[in-house]
């Protein structure tokens, strides 16, 4: 969360350069590494696990904030941000009205989602603006529909579920 909001203080001073981007990749590092230092060290909590999903949020909003005034964006490409905004929020308020808490989940999907976000700048500069945004695109649609299944077809929370159809078993 700290690293989002720099993100934010750092791209008011001093722009989008190496700063900004160091950052960013700390911001995606260590939200990588917190979920299996937590559980390996046995300090995963579901506190720690909503802070987590809020941290990510906020990452997302904040690369939202800073790359759409500087990218020109086509309108659909506004429109799908917009969709998966509204499916996440659609998700969120029956998360709550079943459950009083937010329900932001650890779905592999949204992991997964996450990456593509954070790789965003590399497809971008080897694909191009709209190819980039298409394979962010697509991880964030599946992520914001499986979670919304997941919330509506659940009976009671398990932020940590890891896909649609439950926890796989290990064998």
């Amino acid at each position: 969360m700290v690293g989002a909001v720099s993100l934010l203080f750092i791209n008011a001073i001093a722009g989008v350069g190496a700063l900004f981007y160091t950052v960013y990749i700390l911001c995606i590092a260590t939200d990588l590494a917190d979920g299996p230092i937590a559980r390996k060290t046995n300090t995963a909590s579901s506190m720690g696990a909503l802070l987590d999903s809020i941290a990510d949020v906020m990452v997302i909003i904040v690369a939202l904030i800073v790359f759409i005034p500087i990218l020109d964006f086509y309108f659909w490409m506004l429109a799908l941000v917009g969709l998966v905004i509204g499916i996440r929020s659609i998700a969120l308020i029956i998360g709550f009205a079943k459950y009083r808490t937010v329900t932001l989940l650890h779905t592999y999907a949204n992991k997964g989602s996450g990456l593509c976000l954070a790789l965003f700048p590399v497809w971008f500069g080897l694909f191009g603006l709209q190819a980039g945004f298409i394979f962010m695109a697509a991880g964030a649609v599946l992520a914001a529909i499986e979670e919304l299944l997941i919330t509506i077809r659940s009976k009671q929370l398990d932020r940590n579920i890891t896909w649609l159809f439950g926890t796989p078993k290990v064998i």
